[in-house]
C-alpha cells in the first residue's frame, strides 16, 4: 500500500476557516453544497485528533444544518450522521462540549424538513416554486465597496422575486436569479432610488461573445438602451457567473485533496461493520 502524506493541521484550519466563511453567507450555500466532496471531507475531518479541527468542522455543519434548503444536500450524503455519531462517542469523556455539540447538529439534521413543509425557515432566500419560471441578472454595480455592500444588499434583498444573490465586491458584480417578472431594469431603478452613488449596468455580449454593458436607468433626457435583459441560462454560462464563489471552491478543493482521497476508505473502515 502507498504511505499516506501526514495531515497538516494548519493547512486544515485554513481550509476549514474559508468554508466557515463561505458558509456564513447563506446564498452560497448552494454553490457550495453541489460539490458532494464538501460534506464528506467535513465528515472525515471530524475524525482528526485536533479538537480545535473537529470544533471548526461542527461549526460549519451546525450552519449548513441551519439553512433548511440544505435538506437533500446534507440527508442525501453518506458519513455524516456517521461522523458526527463517532464524535459522539469519542468524546463524551474527555471533552464533552465537542460531543454535546454534535450531538446538537445530528439531532439539527433528524428534525430538518424538505423547505416546502418548513414555514418558519430564517434562510433569507425565496423558495423557488417548481412551475414558475425564473433567469439569471448579471449587473455591473458601480460604487459597490465592502462599505457598501450591506447598504446594497439590503436593498436587494427587498426585491419580490429575488431568489437568489451573490454579490463579488472586487468585480463590482452581483448575480441574481429571479422570476421572470423581474427585470434588471427594475433592479437598476431601486438600487439607483435606494442607495447613494450606485449605478447598475447590465452585463452582456454581443455575437463575438465579447463582454460589455448596458446603461438601464434613465438620464434627464429620459432615454435608455433597449438589450436583452439578462444572459443566457446555460450551465457554462451560470459557472461563470459564480466565479466569485466558484474560485474560492477550486482553491479549496485542491488544498483539500491530499486526504479526501482517504475519505472513502475512512468512512467504510468506520461505519461498515
Amino acid at each position: 500500500m502507498e504511505s499516506e502524506e501526514p495531515i497538516d493541521p494548519k493547512e486544515l484550519l485554513v481550509t476549514l476557516k474559508t468554508y466557515r466563511k463561505l458558509a456564513d453567507d447563506f446564498t452560497n450555500h448552494d454553490t457550495i453544497l453541489k460539490d458532494r466532496t464538501v460534506l464528506s471531507y467535513l465528515a472525515y475531518v471530524l475524525d482528526v485528533s485536533d479538537p480545535d479541527i473537529v470544533e471548526l468542522a461542527l461549526d460549519i455543519l451546525e450552519i449548513f444544518t441551519k439553512n433548511v434548503e440544505n435538506y437533500v444536500h446534507i440527508t442525501s450524503t453518506f458519513g455524516v450522521r456517521e461522523a458526527l455519531e463517532a464524535v459522539i462517542n469519542k468524546y463524551c469523556i474527555d471533552a464533552p462540549k465537542l460531543a454535546k455539540q454534535a450531538q446538537s447538529v445530528r439531532d439539527d439534521i433528524e428534525r430538518m424538513k424538505p423547505p416546502i413543509y418548513n414555514l418558519r425557515s430564517r434562510c433569507r432566500r425565496v423558495i423557488e416554486p417548481k412551475k414558475l419560471k425564473t433567469h439569471v441578472i448579471v449587473l455591473h454595480v458601480s460604487g459597490l465597496l465592502p462599505e457598501t455592500r450591506a447598504e446594497l444588499e439590503a436593498t436587494l434583498i427587498r426585491i419580490e422575486g429575488l431568489i437568489s444573490l451573490v454579490l463579488d465586491v472586487e468585480h463590482q458584480r452581483i448575480t441574481m436569479r429571479t422570476l421572470v417578472n423581474v427585470t434588471a431594469k427594475c433592479i437598476a431603478e431601486a438600487i439607483q432610488e435606494n442607495t447613494q452613488n450606485m449605478e447598475a449596468r447590465l452585463v452582456t455580449r454581443n455575437k463575438y461573445n465579447q463582454e460589455f454593458l448596458v446603461k438601464l436607468t434613465s438620464e434627464e433626457n429620459g432615454e435608455s438602451n433597449d438589450f436583452p435583459e439578462y444572459l443566457p441560462e446555460d450551465d457554462d454560462n451560470q459557472e461563470d457567473q459564480k466565479e466569485g464563489v466558484v474560485s474560492l471552491l477550486t482553491g479549496l478543493k485542491q488544498s483539500a485533496s491530499t486526504i479526501y482521497k482517504s475519505t472513502a476508505e475512512f468512512l467504510h473502515n468506520s461505519f461498515y461493520w
